[in-house]
């Protein structure tokens, strides 16, 4: 290997993986120069592609047909049909009538089969010249569609070009507009937000005031009623002092008809007023006496208080229905 070889080696060592810089290697053994080599060093092609494509060079297969195995649409088993074809004798153009890459190779090679023999069998006779013929016909035909297609792809890739110019370009636009509705909305809840923290400034400094007048006002209330309570009152000749009512004198008031036992309880845990309601409303619910007096504890707050006697009340009501 020369010199020159050996460095664009070492450039395909940079591209190309350890099996395909196998094949780079034994074409060069094999005697093909720098230019040939550079034909199949593709990365898009495997190590199996490029070997067939080396043995097709080997062979001297026509220039174009290698050109097509170096596209990578032929697979490791479709590109030996080519190699036969062209080794048995077969024009370019009746190689091309079955080297198709849509064509599975056991299929390329019946075709091929079919030809090499239909050529031996044809050979100068009138059968040869219809063949021929038929052949020339045929491959007219291939190049015809080829040309339609190709025309075709070109008026696709046109169509394709200008629906992507119509079709990205209104995406674009909607993005833009949506990016700048986007900063509006942005502004607006930042506006918003500038509105609603000002807002609650100005609540919290009327809070503020009214706390300060609300204080000003109790003082003024407390300065009358001290006025009031040193001012000395003259009652009238026929005002007589009322007697103090006792705490069991006013519960009476508040539960009439009740035990003593039972007003002694309630004035024995110094019931605050909320609790004092929520005993009232045990007595007027109709639960018993014995039932209030679980409930006639100064440690229980009103809440709870209210919550046993609906217990209460429920288990009664379910007992009677059960009954």
């Amino acid at each position: 290997m020369t010199i020159e070889e050996q460095k664009y080696l070492e450039e395909c060592r940079k591209k190309l993986g350890a099996d395909q810089i196998e094949v780079i290697q034994m074409a060069f053994q094999y005697g093909l120069g720098i230019k040939d080599v550079r034909r199949v060093a593709i990365p898009k092609l495997n190590a199996e592609q490029m070997r067939q494509t080396v043995f097709a060079m080997l062979e001297d297969v026509d220039g174009e047909l290698v050109d097509l195995c170096c596209q990578g649409t032929f697979d490791q088993y479709q590109i030996p049909e080519i190699v036969s074809g062209s080794v048995s004798g077969l024009t370019k153009e009746e190689i091309m009538s079955y080297a198709t890459p849509d064509l599975p190779a056991s299929r390329m090679k019946k075709m091929r089969t079919q030809l090499i023999e239909a050529k031996k069998n044809a050979g100068n006779s009138a059968e040869g010249a219809a063949f021929k013929e038929y052949t020339e016909n045929l491959i007219k035909m291939m190049e015809t569609s080829l040309q339609q297609f190709k025309e075709n792809n070109e008026k696709f890739e046109v169509l394709s070009t200008l629906v992507k110019e119509h079709v990205l370009d209104e995406k674009n636009q909607e993005i833009k507009d949506l990016y700048e509705n986007l900063k509006d909305k942005d502004s607006l809840i930042k506006k918003l937000q500038e509105e609603a923290a000002a807002r609650e400034t100005q609540i919290k400094k009327l809070e503020e005031e009214l706390t300060a007048a609300r204080t000003r006002s109790n003082a003024e209330v407390v300065e009358g009623k001290t006025e009031k309570v040193t001012a000395p009152t003259v009652p009238p000749s026929y005002w007589r002092p009322q007697p103090p009512q006792t705490k069991k004198t006013i519960l009476e008031k508040l539960f009439p008809q009740k035990t003593s036992d039972i007003l002694d309880k309630i004035a024995a845990e110094g019931l605050s007023s909320e609790q004092l309601e929520e005993v009232r409303s045990a007595f007027d619910s109709g639960l018993a006496d014995d039932e209030v007096k679980r409930i006639i504890k100064k440690e229980l707050t009103a809440d709870k208080m209210r919550k046993m006697r609906e217990i209460m009340l429920l288990v009664r009501e379910r007992r009677h229905t059960d009954a």
